[in-house]
């Protein structure tokens, strides 16, 4: 066991896809060096050859300049002095009479050539010797105006020594690329692997009931850091419907209780004690009406559910949200009156929003109606829409008995009522429904106290 997981861990990291990306830069790293080294070997091996000529060439001139005034007699004293001392390192010369015997040089005879010429001297010549075989030389012949023929010629193993460097060099630097990219290649992707295992083992934290459990970032920012932080909000996102889940069924099974064993006792007392049609219509009619408050609260529940899910953000539109917020608050009004309310209407003209325009009239009327509905008669409901800033905010105040600070974070929870609420009609679920769209659209919800009454505050960025 203990010598199969390293085995593993090695084919792991060969096969990860960071490791292949580093091995295939490295191919075309090496591929490019190539062309490179093609490159350098031909231009510095003919900048070489041009050099060595170019020397030559010069050193024939000269020898040609001394022949032209001294005669053949005095170019073979001075070639004999060059050779003896030679200033300008192994340089060979051949100086031919016209009939071709050798005057002077440490060359054998050889026909007149004009020009470059490259070749290799017999086996008698004093000429350097590489691995027990004569050393190409290159020449330049000139053939002197009383007929004679003049050689100078270099060893050109100096040639053959810079390219047999250009390639060593070469050859190391591929070579050692290739064992860093190897290296750098194991590394990146033992790396990698470490990372995608940590994000499996946060994935099975989680199918195994663990949903608080998220994948560590090292900080880095990378677009693996951007990855694992687009996850753990997704996880995050999972875990809250799923509390939100769980938490709805909690409620359910405690709220739902009490009309749900109203409705029950409503028909145990008609079948038991209801002697008359009179009866049975009061009876009948006091079940229908706990029926639809029932079919009200799921109703609420499967629109929050809705709402939560952001089903319906593709019906998103940019809306007069002053003539919405307008709109809202007249058809409010005859009902304040009738309660005996006041609603005092403040709404700043031009303020846009993208959004749904249904769900953010079922956002204000909510908050008006959770206002007119717990507050006493006589109370100021006031509406108020405002620029703030490049956003808005829109309020919703009274001066009715407000909410203790204890519990203010609490109303926004489904089935939560305040102990003096239980008496009222509702369901609990109204603020609940209005936290839910407003964070569809993005728009964050604070309560104020007003000393007296309470302010709800939501806030949000204007469209443009």
């Amino acid at each position: 066991m203990s010598s199969a997981r390293p085995n593993s861990t090695l084919g792991r990291i060969l096969r990860s896809a960071s490791f292949r990306l580093t091995l295939f830069y490295a191919a075309l790293f090496i591929a490019s060096a190539g062309a490179l080294f093609a490159t350098v070997y031909v231009t510095a091996t003919a900048a070489m050859q041009n050099d060595m000529a170019a020397v030559l060439r010069s050193e024939a001139l000269q020898l040609a300049e001394v022949h032209s005034r001294t005669g053949l007699s005095g170019l073979a004293q001075q070639i004999a002095r060059r050779m003896n001392f030679r200033t300008r390192g192994p340089i060979f010369y051949l100086l031919q009479a016209p009939n071709g015997r050798v005057v002077v040089g440490n060359l054998p005879g050889m026909p007149p050539v004009n020009g470059v010429v490259d070749f290799v001297p017999k086996a008698d010549t004093p000429a350097p010797e590489a691995d027990g075989e004569q050393t190409k030389l290159t020449g330049f012949g000139l053939t002197l105006p009383d007929g004679s023929f003049l050689l100078v010629a270099q060893d050109a193993a100096r040639l053959t020594d810079m390219q047999h460097a250009i390639v060593r060099a070469f050859a190391w630097a591929g070579g050692l690329t290739l064992l860093l990219a190897i290296a750098g290649g194991a590394v990146l992707g033992n790396s990698f692997l470490r990372r995608i295992d940590a994000i499996t083992r946060t994935s099975r934290a989680i199918m195994e009931g663990d949903l608080s459990a998220r994948i560590p970032a090292r900080g880095t920012h990378d677009e693996i850091d951007q990855l694992i932080a687009s996850l753990n909000a997704m996880l995050g996102r999972i875990q809250q419907l799923m509390d939100g889940l769980r938490q709805v069924s909690s409620d359910i099974a405690h709220d739902l209780r009490t009309p749900l064993g109203r409705l029950r006792q409503h028909l145990e007392d008609a079948r038991e004690r209801a002697k008359t049609t009179a009866d049975y219509d009061a009876a009948t009619d006091a079940a229908i009406e706990e029926a639809d408050d029932l079919l009200e609260t799921f109703s609420a529940l499967l629109r929050i559910a809705q709402v939560e899910a952001g089903s319906q953000k593709s019906a998103f539109a940019e809306l007069d949200l002053s003539a919405l917020a307008r709109s809202v608050g007249e058809a409010y009004r005859p009902a304040v009156e009738d309660s005996g309310h006041t609603l005092d209407m403040k709404v700043d003209d031009g303020v846009h929003l993208t959004g749904d325009r249904q769900l953010l009239a079922q956002m204000i009327s909510n908050l008006v109606e959770n206002a007119l509905r717990h507050t006493p008669a006589g109370s100021t409901v006031a509406l108020a829409l405002r620029r703030a800033g490049t956003g808005f905010k829109i309020e919703v105040a009274d001066n009715g008995p407000g909410i203790p600070e204890a519990e203010r974070g609490k109303v926004f929870d489904r089935f939560y009522r305040l102990d003096r609420s239980r008496s009222t009609a509702g369901s609990g679920l109204g603020l609940a429904l209005v936290k839910a769209i407003a964070g569809l659209h993005g728009l964050t919800i604070e309560l104020s106290d007003r000393k007296p009454g309470l302010g709800v505050v939501v806030t949000g960025p204007a469209a443009r």
